[in-house]
């Protein structure tokens, strides 16, 4: 077996943090190999618990990488290390970048995608809004990333696949455990339907608390663009936004109403100056086509120049232009439009280059 991933596969079934660990063992500049012949020396010297290093020696020792290898291979599922070539691009320079993956199913993990996130409990509308994001996101061609929970999650996934799309499920468990069991049905079809089941975890890794909050990063970083369709203040999907955001990545979040507490994380984003997904067909066509095909207006020269500004954007624009940094309340009532209206054209614009956020709930036009 290949000696680094036998070193991957042995760290993790440790129950230790395998980027930390691995981290560490590349500044020693030592061969894979070394961190299973050195043994214990070696583990304490990467600050592995006696806990870790008595499971890295069982493991080591029983002849497990081996084992779970073959599982692997008999059940289709890739093992892809931070080395192989299939390895996503996008995962390599992220904080805590995953050393190694499982992949169940055929999915790209390289290919254009947008993630949508969400509480578990979400609404009605939640649920509605999520399912025709990842209709549409399918019909355009792209993939939809999410975490396979139950609520937002769920609800993207069935709505991709109901247009025959692909989508990636990042799972805080290993990647032949159905959680939640009543999901076993979905990821079956994910995984038939040319998408793929991700994990981190080895085979049979059951939920864990502290799993799902890890996995999050790799939801953030396998997708362009993010979108928060309803979460509370504190939840997974606020921790999936921030890292996002930390990593460059746009984040998106569709607004709800002020007194649901499943939209409070949501609506929060959007004051703090998220992207308002407010017309699923434009915010697709954004994800997934050129913005300049779309926004010819965005090229060089003056506003006059941009004849594919429309009306409202113009208008926008021009109280930006004029007074400075201004909220949406402003310039709903400055530019005498809704703030649904007002939202529309800010998306527009922001996409665009035109303008951008400039403090919590704040726009102003780019220089």
């Amino acid at each position: 077996m290949n000696p680094l991933l036998r070193s991957l596969l042995l760290l993790a079934a440790s129950g230790a943090f395998p980027p930390a660990i691995w981290s560490r063992f590349e500044e020693e500049a030592l061969p894979p190999e070394a961190f299973f012949l050195e043994g214990e020396g070696l583990w304490n010297r990467l600050g592995c618990s006696q806990q870790v290093c008595t499971s890295l020696r069982g493991l080591e020792e029983s002849g497990w990488p081996e084992r779970e290898a073959e599982r692997a291979a008999k059940s289709g599922i890739r093992l892809i290390t931070f080395r192989d070539r299939d390895f996503p691009e996008s995962l390599r320079d992220i904080p805590s970048a995953p050393r190694l993956l499982y992949v169940r199913g055929p999915g790209d993990l390289s290919g254009s995608a947008v993630a949508v996130v969400g509480t578990r409990r979400c609404t009605a509308y939640g649920d509605r809004v999520a399912r025709e994001i990842g209709r549409a996101a399918a019909e355009a061609g792209g993939a939809v990333v999410s975490g396979g929970a139950s609520g937002i999650d769920g609800a993207a996934h069935e709505g991709c696949l109901s247009a025959d799309g692909v989508t990636l499920a990042v799972l805080g468990t290993g990647v032949n455990v159905s959680y939640p069991r009543n999901h076993g049905d979905l990821f079956e079809r994910v995984v038939a339907s040319g998408g793929a089941l991700v994990s981190e975890y080895p085979l049979d890794s059951p939920p864990r608390q502290w799993r799902f909050p890890e996995r999050n990063r790799i939801v953030a970083a396998l997708a362009d663009r993010t979108v928060v369709v309803e979460a509370p203040l504190k939840s997974g999907a606020m921790i999936t936004a921030r890292l996002a955001l930390e990593m460059g990545r746009e984040v998106w979040a569709v607004p709800g109403r002020i007194n649901e507490s499943a939209c409070e994380g949501s609506n929060r984003l959007l004051y703090d100056g998220a992207l308002a997904l407010v017309s699923i067909p434009d915010f697709v066509a954004l994800a997934f086509e050129s913005q300049l095909s779309l926004f010819p207006m965005f090229g060089q020269g003056g506003e006059e120049n941009r004849p594919g500004l429309n009306e409202k954007e113009h208008r926008i624009l021009a109280v930006l232009k004029k007074y400075g940094e201004k909220t949406v309340d402003n310039l709903a009532v400055e530019g005498k439009m809704s703030p649904a209206d007002v939202f529309s054209c800010l998306a527009a614009l922001s996409a665009g280059g035109l303008i951008f956020p400039s403090g919590p709930g704040r726009w102003s036009a780019a220089p």
